[in-house]
């Protein structure tokens, strides 16, 4: 048994999570990041990266059948400092789509196929975190009526995943972020720091905000 010492620990990746309704910066800010990066697009919206230096991209067919061999074309072999999937809303939304096209129920998911697409979005999040570089992924967001044990009723930001889910892939991130335009300047920031109206972390550096461009 390997036991370690807290004051030791050293932080040489991050997995993180940037969330945000259509249009507002996710795959724009996926280009900001330090290093080289390589995007898996779920959701074909990387033409606003044209002409960005240091970006790969890989665009994922309407099946999906690629992303396990790119996943094990890097585990074994990974040149990147980030890899992200862009987006997982569009991942789950297409599996659970491509599952109803070829299942038997008149092109609608059934029950197996939301828990094969439920297991597998989690097992892809575990197996790419695993990766020796920074993992991002994106999301789209949903405004999510939620009721506190007193029985307050409030609306909650979160990712658009399956509510099974945002609970499993948050977990897995060290940060959570909301992407939101500011008033003031009218700049793009990451909200990070997380209340009742906002599903937001960052358990690493212990930020409140983070501007586009800045170091994970």
């Amino acid at each position: 048994m390997q036991i370690l010492k807290a004051k030791d620990l050293t932080q040489d990746k991050i997995t993180a999570l940037f969330y945000a309704p259509p249009g507002l910066g996710k795959t724009t800010l996926l280009g900001t990041l330090k290093g080289k990066t390589l995007i898996i697009d779920v959701d074909r919206g990387t033409s606003v990266l044209t002409g960005s230096e240091n970006v790969d991209i890989i665009r994922l067919s309407e099946d999906f059948s690629e992303l396990p061999e790119i996943l094990k074309e890097l585990q074994a072999k990974c040149d990147y400092n980030n890899v992200c999937i862009d987006s997982l809303s569009e991942l789950e939304r297409g599996m659970l789509a491509y599952f109803g096209r070829i299942g038997k129920n008149n092109g609608v998911p059934d029950m197996q196929s939301y828990q094969r697409v439920d297991f597998k979005i989690v097992d892809w999040c575990r197996q790419f975190r695993s990766l020796p570089c920074n993992m991002i992924f994106t999301a789209w967001e949903k405004q999510a009526e939620v009721i506190a044990v007193t029985g307050e009723k409030y609306t909650q930001a979160r990712p658009q995943l399956r509510d099974k889910n945002i609970d499993n892939v948050c977990g897995l991130c060290d940060i959570v972020g909301q992407i939101l335009v500011s008033p003031k300047d009218g700049e793009r920031y990451v909200k990070l720091e997380g209340d009742q109206n906002t599903v937001a972390k960052d358990r690493i550096k212990k930020r409140k905000f983070m501007k586009f461009g800045e170091e994970l």
